[in-house]
């Protein structure tokens, strides 16, 4: 890919960006010059299917087989994935559990192209007095491979049937600091509670959150990653394709209490800078918008380009010189810049965010001296 310009923006990310943004908006697409590049960061991004549709409809000639497949093979993984929802959705309402979707699936009917929205986990709510009896459901749809292999985890059960990664979750996220976590552990109740919307998945019903809470978890679920690793490009589509497509049912007003006493307003200022300057929402669709932001968002946009989905392309060598002491040295400046912006954002958080300096220098030290000694 193409080296960075003192903007931090590259050409290639630039070319991604028109490309992502005609495959949200339906816009016109045309070729880029560095096709390459463009894919290493749709794969990054997790938004393959969507730019390689979007490279095809601009005149790509050089598709390969492979670019192709991934498309048919991404519609054809909705499909099971929806006849999974379905089945699981079935086997606990039988068993006398009301499950919420959360995430993931619901949110890829709000794609102009749903079919392209490369598939995730299946995420289902269903609270603490109803999750024991879930784990119990699903176990039963399980082999005892799969039930062996299971996990329970902080904030979910986790398990595969078949191909497919069910969470089971008591509760739908949770904060470090404990005054955050007990406004948001009220607010995500009454959210998964009252009003609940419903989606058909293969002739079943399945409750998902109410509109209001929904746009707020996404952006909630999104920056809790951002804050501990890394997002990729695909959870800000789902946030910018929710928020169009439920514009007249979303109740702005219920955002500024919200961000205010989880001390989110500034995270929420530059990612909607993202959505808006970037991405092409319209501005009056972002509740609580303000200009003059997209520079300080920048440097969001650039962590999200360095890390990847979920932070999963932290340690590739992107920009990171050959050597080993300069190395070094562009890994602890890159991690002393990332930290100083994730105090800044998240000041409820600093005390998890000091832990993460402390662990991060601890290890490097660590390292370091490993490195000397076998040598």
């Amino acid at each position: 890919m193409a080296g960075k310009r003192n903007d931090r923006i590259t050409p290639a990310q630039e070319e991604y960006l028109r490309l992502l943004r005609s495959a949200l908006w339906g816009t016109p697409a045309t070729l880029p010059k560095d096709i390459e590049g463009v894919q290493i960061i749709a794969n990054m991004q997790r938004t393959r299917p969507m730019i390689i549709s979007a490279l095809m409809s601009a005149g790509w000639q050089n598709c390969s087989p492979q670019s192709r497949d991934l498309v048919v093979k991404t519609a054809s993984t909705h499909v099971q994935v929806n006849r999974c929802i379905a089945r699981v959705v079935t086997a606990l309402r039988q068993g006398g559990v009301e499950p919420v979707l959360i995430k993931g699936q619901g949110l890829a009917r709000n794609y102009l192209q749903p079919m392209l929205r490369e598939c995730g986990d299946i995420d289902l709510y269903v609270g603490h007095d109803q999750y024991e009896r879930a784990c119990e459901i699903i176990n039963g749809l399980a082999t005892e491979k799969e039930v062996a292999e299971a996990q329970s985890l902080v904030l979910h059960y986790h398990i595969f049937l078949g191909k497919m990664l069910i969470e089971i979750h008591p509760i739908s996220a949770r904060c470090f600091n404990k005054k955050a976590d007990a406004i948001y552990q009220a607010l995500a109740y009454k959210g998964l509670s009252n009003n609940l919307v419903p989606l058909d998945f293969e002739s079943v019903t399945v409750n998902t959150p109410s509109d209001s809470f929904n746009a707020f978890f996404i952006f909630f679920h999104m920056q809790r990653h951002f804050l501990r690793g890394g997002i990729g490009m695909r959870q800000m589509c789902d946030w910018i394709r929710f928020l169009h497509t439920h514009t007249s049912t979303i109740d702005p007003s219920f955002f500024e209490s919200a961000l205010v006493g989880l001390e989110l307003r500034t995270v929420w200022n530059l990612f909607a800078s993202i959505a808006v300057d970037y991405l092409s929402l319209p501005a009056e669709e972002m509740p609580l918008y303000q200009p003059g932001l997209k520079k300080e968002a920048e440097q969001v946009l650039d962590y999200i380009f360095k890390e990847g989905n979920f932070g999963y392309f932290r340690n590739y060598p992107y920009g990171r010189p050959a050597g080993y002491l300069s190395g070094k040295l562009y890994s602890i400046s890159n991690n002393i810049e990332r930290y100083r912006l994730l105090l800044r954002l998240y000041p409820s958080e600093k005390r998890y965010v000091w832990g993460r300096i402390f662990k991060f220098f601890g290890v490097g030290i660590e390292q370091f001296f490993k490195d000397i000694f076998h040598k």
